[in-house]
C-alpha cells in the first residue's frame, strides 16, 4: 500500500464519495475492506502498477475471461487460530479457509494460462499471482469432505 498523505485536495475533488461508489461494486467483504482502505497516493510507480493491472484485467474482461470474487473473506484470524496448539476450527471456519484457498489455487491456474484471446502480456498480473502458494496437495485432503451445510462426510 502507498504512504498516506496528510494534506489532499481528495475532499475538493470527492474521493471519499468515489470511494464509496467503488465499494458497492465490491462482491465481497474482502474486496469491500480493501477498497475502504485506500487512500489518495504520489506513489508513480504505485499508480503506474495499478493502471498496468486495471489494463491487463479490462483485457482479460474483453475476451470473456470471468473470476468469482463473491464471498471471500479475509482468513487471517482463523489461520492464526490454526497454528495455535491444541485450538480446532470449527468445520465452517474450516470451510470458509477451503472456500478462499480453492479460489486463490483457481486464480493462480488462471493467471498462468489466461485465454488464448487476449492481446497483451500479463506482467503485473503475473507479478502480483507469482506470490500465490501452489494449494494443490493442501485441497486434494479436503475434497469432498465438508458438505455445504459444514457437517463433515460421514467417511471423512
Amino acid at each position: 500500500m502507498p504512504p498516506q498523505l496528510l494534506h489532499t485536495s481528495s475532499r475538493l475533488l470527492e474521493f471519499e464519495s468515489l470511494r464509496d461508489l467503488l465499494r458497492g461494486y465490491a462482491p465481497s467483504p474482502l474486496g469491500q475492506t480493501r477498497i475502504a482502505n485506500l487512500n489518495p497516493s504520489t506513489d508513480a510507480a504505485w499508480i503506474l502498477t495499478q493502471q498496468e493491472l486495471a489494463t491487463e484485467i479490462r483485457e482479460f474482461r474483453r475476451v470473456g475471461g470471468r473470476f468469482d470474487f463473491a464471498g471471500l473473506i479475509d482468513i487471517g484470524d482463523l489461520v492464526e487460530q490454526a497454528r495455535i496448539t491444541r485450538v480446532a476450527l470449527e468445520t465452517t471456519q474450516i470451510r470458509d479457509v477451503i472456500l478462499v484457498v480453492d479460489r486463490a489455487a483457481e486464480w493462480r491456474e488462471i493467471a498462468r494460462h489466461p485465454p488464448a484471446a487476449m492481446r497483451s502480456e500479463w506482467r503485473q498480473v503475473h507479478q502480483l499471482s507469482d506470490r500465490i502458494a501452489d494449494f494443490t496437495e493442501f485441497l486434494r485432503g479436503f475434497r469432498n469432505k465438508i458438505q455445504p451445510d459444514g457437517t463433515l462426510e460421514d467417511k471423512a
